[in-house]
């Protein structure tokens, strides 16, 4: 679920890239996913993983944050735009150089 900017397709690219990257949980459903939509993952470069279950790359030149609602505003990033809806259980946020991009539904 895009919120902004980015495309479905951009966000889950942004997303496999960074949590594969970093040896995230959900790298593999994210992979699969995208290898189903026949998306090319580019490779992230500084990737980190974080004992809180985030992780962090840059994609493309930007820098791409996946995780939990409580990690990214560790990190500064504004999830007013989410509203009431909530973040689902096994989704995991996208931001992309500090702004929300998304909510990517991971059944890993």
């Amino acid at each position: 679920m895009p919120i902004g900017w980015m495309s479905e397709s951009d966000l889950l690219r942004a997303a496999a890239a960074v949590a594969c990257g970093a040896g995230h949980p959900g790298a593999g459903a994210l992979l699969r996913e995208a290898d189903m939509r026949a998306l090319r993952v580019v490779d992230a470069v500084n990737c980190e993983r974080s004992a809180c279950g985030g992780a962090a790359g840059v994609v493309s030149g930007s820098r791409i944050l996946v995780g939990g609602p409580e990690w990214l505003l560790a990190h500064g990033v504004d999830l007013s735009a989410l509203g009431a809806v909530g973040v689902p259980d096994g989704a995991v946020m996208v931001a992309s150089d500090g702004r929300l991009a998304g909510v990517v539904l991971v059944d890993a």
